[in-house]
């Protein structure tokens, strides 16, 4: 959702090709991408987005290991910020393409 050209079919498959070949590692992709998508949503306030991004966004090992769960991930410093603090975020935030 913070990244519009990643809302696209198209957009969702190449990301998820790149993904997997750099064994689910955001922050290779991030580095190696060609498409050089707007992260800045996901580095506002201290980069708690990207922090979660990276967490939920990773192979989820033997015995279900690596990967946030739904709950923990709710739990997450992103999702605990102050009403002001969520405001101006959101205002940011543009669900245009």
């Amino acid at each position: 959702m913070a990244i519009p050209s990643l809302r696209s079919a198209a957009g969702l498959k190449n990301f998820n090709t790149e993904l997997k070949t750099l064994g689910y590692d955001l922050k290779k992709w991030r580095e190696v991408t060609r498409s050089r998508p707007d992260l800045r949503l996901l580095d506002l306030d201290s980069g708690r987005g990207w922090d979660l991004a990276t967490k939920l966004i990773s192979e989820r090992g033997f015995l279900r290991r690596g990967r946030l769960s739904a709950s923990a991930s709710l739990r997450h410093p992103y999702f605990l910020l102050g009403a002001d603090q969520a405001a101006t975020v959101i205002s940011k935030l543009s669900l245009s393409k």
